[in-house]
């Protein structure tokens, strides 16, 4: 089968994506029941979210405050006055059997997400934003013939962001997604895990041959869990479609499942028509109306979002987009670089420090980096006294590792460790010590054989134990060594 790339040359890909956000509210869209991750099946439920007659719903204004923040961060259009809307297709995984969600009035409509593909910026356009509950989780057993099903989710709030059909490739699609849990994770609405289910996806497919206007007849791939699996099942829907009409037949209309198992989207239901859902306007439920002064305040508080680092960066200290993208990855790494800039070190010396050293350190104990004991001006007062050669780089990472590793505080370790005095240490005698032990090399150097130098350098470097300045040994064996 062909490659996505080979596909590409003489066909366009049409992607549309459908994220759901699960928002971190204390309770439930139209409830006042908790929803907490990972609890006892059926634990967390009320009358209203289990659809008992006479229960009826309620707002949860939090969630309203979460979706103006993110309708802000996308600078999208956020509206004064929205409502919410029945939505007839059968849910069994919730109690009342159809979804309240938003229709033709949502909270949010339009707005971009800027991501960085192939060094190049794309403003990804959204159609909408809206809220609506989600429903609960089912669970199939094959050996038994049977399912179960989990009501604790049943009603907890969402956030749908809905694209307009631009994107281009199947990972320009992985690459939005992961700015979406970026973006909700700067402003703190939602952590947006996927293996939690707190961020899933659907992406609307189709292919055209190049310079014909027309889209292609979409079909639809249903809760993708994974970044990676994002890429595979697009790519794996695209080669179906490709290799379907390149065989003189028609894509259908159709929903289909991801196998992961299998690496194959799987069709679930051929859709008839595209008008799948009917809604109508829930009665239960009037239309909201906001102050404009709420919406403003809201617009307020928003913090710094990735994609200002970046553009920040990439003009301000000439970084490319990669290293802007991997400073800009999480709300603490951004702050930390940002603060660490404030004790007079080099932005892109920060850079290497924090990406290299400090995120090798994290690696090794595979934790975030939020949990980090190294205060941003302890770093770069150990990225200035290497810079300054008052202590060696192998030193200055010892000591980095020593302020990681332990509750000392990096007085107490550079104290401990003589580490200031370096410069003090002996190294005449070191020096001797080396000509001593290696006498027939000395000779050699002497008679003519200079590259010499580099072996004496490193004897003298493990004698040390690296604590001495290269340059300081460099000048004092090349004085002796000429002298002797």
């Amino acid at each position: 089968m062909n490659t996505i790339e080979t596909i590409n040359k003489d066909w366009d890909f049409v992607i549309g994506i459908e994220v759901h956000v699960q928002l971190e509210t204390k309770s439930k869209m139209f409830s006042t029941c908790e929803y907490t991750y990972d609890k006892d099946p059926n634990t967390l439920t009320c009358p209203t979210s289990l659809g008992l007659p006479g229960a009826l719903p309620s707002i949860n204004e939090k969630a309203i405050d979460f979706a103006i923040q993110f309708g802000s961060a996308v600078n999208a259009n956020i509206h004064s006055s929205f409502s919410f809307a029945r939505k007839h297709y059968f849910y069994p995984d919730l109690p009342k059997g159809y979804q309240i969600s938003q229709f033709d009035r949502p909270i949010v409509t339009g707005g971009v997400v800027p991501i960085w593909w192939n060094d190049k910026q794309y403003n990804i356009e959204l159609t909408r934003a809206h809220l609506e509950e989600d429903a609960g989780k089912s669970t199939h057993h094959l050996s038994s013939n049977s399912s179960q099903v989990d009501f604790n989710r049943s009603g907890a709030p969402l956030i749908e962001i809905v694209t307009e059909p631009v994107l281009t490739h199947p990972i320009q699609a992985k690459i939005f997604i992961q700015r979406i849990k970026q973006i909700v994770n700067y402003i703190m609405i939602s952590n947006a895990e996927m293996e939690q289910g707190k961020l899933r996806c659907d992406a609307n497919i189709s292919i055209k041959k190049k310079g014909v206007k027309k889209f292609g007849t979409k079909t639809e791939i249903k809760n993708i869990n994974s970044f990676r699996n994002v890429q595979k099942a697009i790519e794996s829907e695209i080669k179906r479609q490709h290799q379907l009409l390149e065989d003189g037949q028609q894509v259908k209309q159709a929903s289909l499942t991801w196998n992961n198992e299998k690496n194959t989207a799987e069709i679930m239901r051929v859709k008839e028509n595209a008008n799948d859902y009917r809604y109508f306007p829930d009665p239960d439920l009037p239309p909201v109306i906001i102050e404009n002064s709420k919406i403003e305040s809201i617009r307020e508080i928003l913090p710094t979002l990735p994609f200002e680092f970046e553009n920040k960066w990439i003009d301000k200290y000439n970084f490319k987009p990669e290293e802007a993208i991997t400073l800009a990855s999480t709300r603490h790494i951004a702050s930390y670089f940002e603060e660490i800039l404030n004790y007079d070190v080099g932005a892109k010396n920060a850079y290497k420090w924090i990406t290299g050293e400090l995120f090798r350190l994290f690696n090794e104990v595979n934790i975030p980096f939020d949990h980090s004991k190294v205060l941003a001006k302890d770093l770069a007062k150990i990225i200035s006294f290497s810079d300054s050669e008052k202590i060696t780089t192998n030193s200055a990472k010892e000591v980095l590792r020593k302020l990681f590793t332990s509750n000392d505080s990096l007085k107490t370790i550079m104290n401990d460790g003589d580490y200031l005095d370096n410069k003090n240490n002996n190294v005449e005698d070191i020096i001797d010590k080396v000509f001593k032990e290696n006498p027939e090399e000395v000779i050699r150097f002497q008679n003519g054989e200079e590259k010499l130098l580099s072996y004496f350098i490193g004897k003298v470097m493990k004698e040390s134990k690296g604590k001495i300045n290269h340059k300081i040994i460099n000048q004092e064996l090349s004085k002796k060594l000429r002298n002797s």
